[in-house]
Parts: C-alpha cells; sequence; structure tokens
C-alpha cells in the first residue's frame, strides 16, 4: 500500500496567483526548448497556453489574438479592443501589433502577414506555430499561416502541454487553495439541500456563499482571471435522482425528493487553476441497494488511490479500481475510466486509463473518480484531487467520503 493522506490538514501560507517574473522563467523554458530545435520564432494561439506563458487571461472571440515568441522576446498579435489589456497585464512585453476588427476591410492574417514578414523578417526554417492558424471559433474565417505567409511552419501543437504536465511548486500551492474552497462551497451545497428545493436555487445559494467567503477571507490577495460571476462553484448539474444515472448530465432545475441518490461538483478559480471534488449523496438513508452500490464505488476509489503514486503506470490505477468493481460484481455499471490530468482545464491529459502508456511522476495532478451507474437508481461516484509526491501522493480535497456523512435527512 502506497502512502496517501487525505486527512484535514492546516496550511500556513496562501498562493492566490503567480507573478510576471515566475510567467518570465516559464517562456525562458519555452525558448530553450525552442533553441534546442533550431527554432527562433513560436506562434501561440491557445488561450489557456498564453495565460500559462504570460499571464493574460482574456474572452476567446472570433478576434484572433496570437503570443509571438520572437529571439526571446515576447509580443502580441491582438484586435484593438485588447491592447489595454496585454500591456496592463503583461509588463515585459515587448510590441502590442494590432488590427482593428474581424473580418473587416482587411482581413486580420493579412495585417499578420506584413508583421511576420516585414516587421520581424522571419527567417525560413526556423519558425513553429502550435497551430496551423487562428481555430474556428465563433465564425472565424482564415488563411493558414503557411498560406498566409509563404513559410512553412513547424506544428508543435504539445510543446506548451509538455510544460504544463508536471506542475511547478508553485501551482500544487494554487491547487490546495482551489480544493479548499471546493471544499467550503460543497458544504454550503449540502446544508442547503432539502427535500422540495430546486437544484438551481441551491446552485446559486451555494456557490454565492462560497464565493463570498472566498474573496472576503482572500481580500486583494485573490486575483480573478476568468469570466465567471462564481469563483467558487458547488452544483448538482441535474444529477439528481434517478437522473443522476448520466455521468454528464445537465442541470434540468430538478426538485430533489426523499430518496434520491445524489452527485455533486465542486471547484473554485485560483489563477486559472482548477480542483475537481464530487460526492455521491443520498436524501434520506439509503437503501440496501444504495448502500452496496456506494461501498463497491468507495472500494474502487480506495484500491486506485492506494496503487497511485511515482512510477506507477496510469493504467495499473485504472486497473485497480476496475479489479474492485469486478470483484464486488458491479463491472458491467462502470462507464468511464478512473481519472484524469487537472490544472487549469477540466481535463487535461495524462489519463488514469487502462490505455494509457504514460508514468505517474511527482508533480503530476489527477481526479481519481470511479464511478458506476445504474438505471432508475443513479450514479455513485466521488472525485478528489490529488498530486503525486515523491514517496506516493496528497489528497488535496478534503470533503468527507464516508456515507454517514454524506447522508441528508
Amino acid at each position: 500500500m502506497r502512502a496517501w493522506t487525505h486527512g484535514f490538514t492546516v496550511s500556513f501560507m496562501t498562493r492566490t496567483h503567480l507573478t510576471p517574473d515566475h510567467h518570465k522563467k516559464r517562456l525562458q523554458r519555452l525558448v530553450e526548448k525552442l533553441e534546442e530545435l533550431n527554432l527562433e520564432t513560436f506562434l501561440v494561439f491557445k488561450s489557456t497556453n498564453i495565460f500559462y506563458l504570460t499571464g493574460l487571461s482574456f474572452i476567446p472571440t472570433e478576434r484572433p489574438i496570437i503570443l509571438i515568441i520572437h529571439k526571446g522576446e515576447v509580443s502580441f498579435f491582438v484586435p484593438s479592443l485588447e491592447i489595454d489589456h496585454v500591456e496592463h497585464q503583461v509588463p515585459f512585453v515587448e510590441n502590442v501589433y494590432s488590427y482593428f476588427e474581424f473580418p473587416d476591410e482587411q482581413h486580420p492574417m493579412q495585417h499578420l502577414r506584413r508583421i511576420l514578414l516585414k516587421e520581424l523578417a522571419l527567417s525560413p526554417g526556423r519558425v513553429a506555430s502550435e497551430a496551423p492558424g487562428a481555430p474556428s471559433y465563433w465564425g472565424y474565417k482564415g488563411e493558414s499561416l503557411e498560406d498566409v505567409t509563404g513559410l512553412k511552419f513547424n506544428l508543435l501543437p504539445e510543446t506548451v502541454m509538455d510544460m504544463r504536465v508536471i506542475k511547478e511548486p508553485e501551482e500544487i500551492e494554487l491547487m490546495k487553495e482551489s480544493a479548499k474552497w471546493a471544499d467550503r462551497a460543497h458544504k454550503y451545497l449540502q446544508e442547503l439541500t432539502e427535500v422540495g428545493a430546486n437544484e438551481i436555487d441551491v446552485t446559486i445559494k451555494a456557490s454565492t456563499m462560497g464565493s463570498h467567503d472566498m474573496v472576503t477571507e482572500l481580500g486583494d490577495d485573490y486575483h480573478p482571471t476568468g469570466f465567471s460571476m462564481f469563483p467558487a462553484i458547488a452544483l448538482y448539474r441535474g444529477q439528481i435522482g434517478p437522473n443522476s444515472f448520466f455521468p454528464h448530465a445537465l442541470s434540468r432545475g430538478l426538485v430533489f425528493s426523499k430518496g434520491d441518490t445524489l452527485v455533486t461538483g465542486a471547484s473554485s478559480d485560483v489563477y486559472g487553476v482548477h480542483s475537481e471534488l464530487e460526492r455521491t449523496m443520498f436524501m434520506g438513508d439509503p437503501s440496501r441497494r444504495q448502500k452496496e452500490l456506494f461501498e463497491a464505488m468507495m472500494a474502487a476509489q480506495n484500491a486506485a488511490l492506494e496503487t497511485a503514486g511515482p512510477g506507477v503506470y496510469c493504467s495499473d490505477v485504472d486497473r485497480a479500481s476496475r479489479d474492485a468493481f469486478k470483484k464486488h460484481g458491479v463491472s458491467n455499471l462502470v462507464r468511464h475510466h478512473t481519472g484524469h490530468g487537472l490544472g487549469m482545464e477540466g481535463h487535461e491529459r495524462p489519463f488514469l486509463d487502462i490505455g494509457s502508456e504514460d508514468v505517474l511522476e511527482p508533480g503530476m495532478i489527477f481526479s481519481c473518480e470511479p464511478g458506476i451507474y445504474e438505471r432508475g437508481l443513479g450514479g455513485f461516484r466521488h472525485s478528489d484531487t490529488f498530486v503525486v509526491t515523491e514517496d506516493g501522493i496528497e489528497v488535496l480535497t478534503k470533503y468527507p467520503r464516508d456515507i454517514e456523512s454524506l447522508i441528508i435527512n
């Protein structure tokens, strides 16, 4: 059995954001990777990757936003409405190139052509990009970089994601803080849930209360980076009663009834980092079958957590939970793998999946969420966030997991 912890702990350090100097170090790591490949220019399109590297948070729209790393310098290509955002959020930016609108009389890619070929004078054979061109998002249409410039771009779609797989100590601190507020919001969710209440009302109240606590207690240290009104959120997303049979159900404004099996979800945004917390709860004392399936789910999650650790294959973690389900005779109720990487996005690689060839390494962060689903009765799934350490794992979400703590009377 591997060492893993899941008790309530007291943290004496609160990290809620990263500094520009931290982002500059990330950029330097990327520049060094490019130099190893004899590349001097790299274009980044994905909003999460741009934020990861520079700290620029923005609302992606049909207007292309491109991070240009050229000879170690940081430049942006943005629509006019984003110029001030870049200058405010990225103090080390060298150049902010802009265009007025999309599609406009002159397409943004024509502006980009002039910048890349004339102002930056890109070197043929030494240019790369994470994508062939701007994504077709919210109606955007445009030519590829190669068609626009006549240059052959090396496509490196995974380069920044490769950097993101192993979390830095500072990122782990951010995730611990996110888990703390997910726990708090979930506490309110459980307290507000009662027979006859509507899931949307409970979600709004719990998320409001959790978010209020978060911004009040963190004060000026909290740096919002998204455009959600809720820094912390707790919800059911329609996973109520028989409808919790659907693992990815959507909110339907359902009303809680006695006997319901409930599957919850909670998280919080701490400088773009998001934890994951889910619990199976019951409206009133669970039936014999509900207890059986809850126990099977707990056995599977425990098996996965006990297996996980540095040097372990992701596939072995998934296999451990599947074996536990098989032992309890419920393999036919399994509908997904055990978990996935976590960080700035809800799902990241690697995956705790029997088909994965990846190995767990210190600094990786995962969800652990084996689940089973019985039609007519509902879903049974806990999800906890854990980080791989040098000698085991640390579970960051601390909310009670035992059945007695999750019964609502």
